[in-house]
């Protein structure tokens, strides 16, 4: 595995606390899998946008746009041409709530379903990728740590 550029622990930062160091290694690492994610989705005809759609559908089943638009961490606007785009390939359709009139729910069709196992098989495999040769003990501290913190920015 390729050395990252930084780490935190001996990052050539002098006067930068260890804390505003793991919050630019976050924000790097983020990117970084983004990226990687989006590149594996390309042959998929795929980004990681579309993508994130199809998985979400599939975990949470059939959403109204600003569910899916909260669900995935988007604004509505946004998400309106990745589900245009979706819909118009044969992969997404609209259906009337039977709840609410006014609201559509989104869900995904056959092919869209059979799209989505791929997505969701390339998730993994990056996961897997990333995760692989660290110990289950270091996961967990970070893990503790990771959702301290994200308790203290709450929405």
């Amino acid at each position: 595995m390729p050395k990252a550029r930084f780490y935190p622990h001996d990052a050539p930062l002098p006067g930068v606390r260890t804390s505003h160091r793991l919050l630019f290694l976050l924000t790097e690492l983020n990117r970084a899998w983004r990226m990687r994610l989006d590149h594996r989705l390309k042959p998929l005809g795929l980004s990681l946008a579309t993508g994130g759609v199809l998985w979400s559908l599939t975990a949470r089943g059939s959403l109204t746009q600003i569910q899916l638009a909260r669900h995935i961490g988007i604004e509505g606007s946004s998400l309106v041409r990745q589900v245009d785009k979706l819909e118009a390939e044969g992969l997404v359709r609209r259906i009337q709530s039977p709840e609410d009139r006014r609201a559509n729910l989104l869900e995904l069709t056959e092919a869209g379903a059979l799209l989505a196992r791929r997505v969701i098989a390339e998730g993994v495999a990056v996961r897997d990728e990333l995760f692989d040769g660290i110990p289950d003990a270091d996961l967990d501290t970070t893990l503790r740590t990771l959702h301290l913190l994200r308790t203290r920015l709450p929405d």
